[in-house]
């Protein structure tokens, strides 16, 4: 599927109380074909009935990844927006989430809650999104991410590798999209708290829930050498992953890898197929 809407579709609007019921994962995907491969795995290894869907927008990827994950969605294990060109992280994200409006406004039954993650994201626990989606409820959150200190704004912010929202109160058009830059996910949970959606701290990577290596298309983009990429300079110095400095998350890590190998030897596309369909 090749589509890119410059103009975003938002959630409809309900006056209903009730949370959302179930989850959709949705990510982007810039030439990090290991990465996406081993995160769709996760998903089909750690969870359970709660996953309803998993969308994938493909930024123009040149290294197999359309490929796999073309095979993958044919499989039914994912749906694939497949870009012809980068039109890079944050307006990836609004493209997928503007999608899912279209998409759940002709289904019947409750809204979802979206999790948005990294392609160098893992799951690394099976109750990783009900915990999350539990302590949401309690919280009465409508977006829920992953607290740090930015030192650039000098202020505190979510960190952009995995955010959970309610996209009846986080997607609307006094909200506005996911924006390009340097921090996308940053920025846009701003704009919902200047709305009135104040964002809310889960411990995603810090008690083990999931790990993310970090600094992976910037890696990809310094190994290509894509010299027109705006992160290219910024790519030189920052490109080797820091596991967001969480003690074990590399050998957690590792582990995971090594179960991933041996159910998927050589990337082999059938091979992920069938792993993920075990669970």
């Amino acid at each position: 599927m090749n589509q890119f809407a410059p103009t975003p579709i938002w959630w409809p609007q309900t006056t209903s109380t009730e949370p959302p019921s179930g989850l959709v994962i949705a990510s982007a995907n810039y030439n990090t074909k290991p990465l996406i491969a081993r995160l769709l795995w996760s998903v089909y290894r750690y969870l359970g009935p709660e996953l309803r869907s998993l969308l994938i927008v493909d930024n123009g990827s040149a290294d197999g990844s359309v490929e796999l994950l073309q095979a993958a969605a044919d499989a039914g294990l994912c749906e694939l927006i497949a870009n012809q060109q980068n039109h890079h992280h944050g307006p990836a994200l609004s493209q997928a989430l503007a999608h899912l409006a279209t998409a759940y406004q002709s289904q019947p039954g409750p809204r979802p809650w979206i999790w948005l993650l990294d392609s160098d994201c893992i799951i690394a626990r099976a109750d990783a999104a009900n915990r999350a989606i539990a302590a949401a409820n309690v919280a009465h959150a409508s977006l829920l991410g992953e607290a740090y200190w930015n030192r650039w704004n000098d202020e505190q912010r979510l960190a952009g590798y995995s955010l959970l929202l309610d996209p009846a109160h986080a997607w609307r058009a006094e909200i506005g999209p996911i924006p390009d830059g340097g921090d996308p996910i940053g920025d846009f949970a701003q704009a919902c708290r200047a709305q009135g959606v104040p964002p809310h701290s889960f411990p995603f990577t810090q008690d083990g829930y999931l790990i993310h290596l970090g600094r992976s298309t910037l890696a990809t983009v310094r190994e290509r050498a894509e010299t027109s990429n705006p992160l290219y300079e910024w790519a030189q110095s920052h490109y080797e992953p820091h596991f967001q400095l969480v003690a074990d998350a590399q050998a957690r890590y590792a582990e995971l890898v090594a179960e991933f190998d041996q159910q998927v030897p050589d990337l082999s596309i059938d091979a992920l197929i069938r792993a993920c369909r075990q669970r």
